[in-house]
């Protein structure tokens, strides 16, 4: 059978598969016990998952929702692609009077070409040196977190503190291990933490991978290691954020 894909008014979508599954962004506020400031944190509720084949009632929910157009499928479309981000690890020695310092930096580019012109770039607006670039290496990451920076500007603001990040390797299977035994696939994925210490590292991994996740995946910790990172550069579209909050 041929695939077809297409957008449709909610109205005309009963019978068609979601090819995505339909989300309502939602705040949620909480009470930081040290400060009492109030944090706001924004979630996604799941309204409908992708693959599923639209009903009447389904419609319905849509459209109660606000969701006027959604992208449809004749064959259920189950699988997607993870898409590894295009980053750079670039690694500088700094020249000044304090004596010569390394520092490395994250930044997301096309080529190492254009990683050193973007580290580049900042360097010679920030930081009072002289430096030069003595690598630039392609890091494969599939995610990317981050504090809010509201919360690490008041961490760092006593310039005594400083946040870290951390590489964590976990092992993530997808199906129905727990019931049967089997698994539909498996594999290991790196990600990128921002965290003030090992074990926040952690507890972040976990509330955002617990977000969106799919029901029926199983993520186990394999390595977590603290990486000699100055900063990383990435667009925020690329960046899951977490509150202290939520850990």
């Amino acid at each position: 059978m041929e695939l077809i894909k297409k957008t449709l008014p909610v109205d005309e979508a009963n019978g068609w598969y979601l090819t995505n599954t339909i989300s309502k962004p939602f705040t949620e506020e909480f009470k930081d016990e040290e400060t009492g400031e109030i944090v706001t944190i924004e979630r996604q509720e799941t309204i409908i998952k992708r693959g599923v084949c639209l009903t009447p009632i389904d419609v319905s929910v849509l459209k109660e929702n606000g969701i006027t157009e959604v992208g449809v499928s004749n064959i259920p479309i189950l699988g997607y692609q993870e898409k590894n981000l295009n980053l750079w690890e670039t690694v500088l020695k700094t020249h000044s009077s304090e004596g010569d310092k390394k520092r490395s930096y994250i930044v997301t580019a096309d080529s190492p070409a254009a990683a050193e012109q973007s580290i580049s770039d900042w360097m010679q607006m920030n930081i009072k040196a002289s430096f030069e670039i003595i690598k630039a290496a392609q890091v494969e990451y599939n995610k990317v977190i981050k504090m809010y920076e509201t919360e690490r500007d008041e961490y760092e603001e006593d310039g005594k503190h400083s946040v870290k990040w951390y590489k964590c390797q976990i092992y993530s299977i997808i199906g129905d291990y727990e019931e049967t035994g089997t698994t539909r696939g498996a594999g290991s994925k790196n990600i990128l933490i921002q965290a003030k210490d090992f074990e926040k590292a952690i507890e972040a991994v976990k509330a955002v991978l617990n977000r969106n996740e799919f029901d029926a995946r199983y993520n186990t910790f394999k390595a977590m290691q603290e990486l000699t990172v100055s900063e990383v550069f990435i667009p925020d579209e690329s960046v899951s954020y977490y509150s202290e909050n939520e850990i």
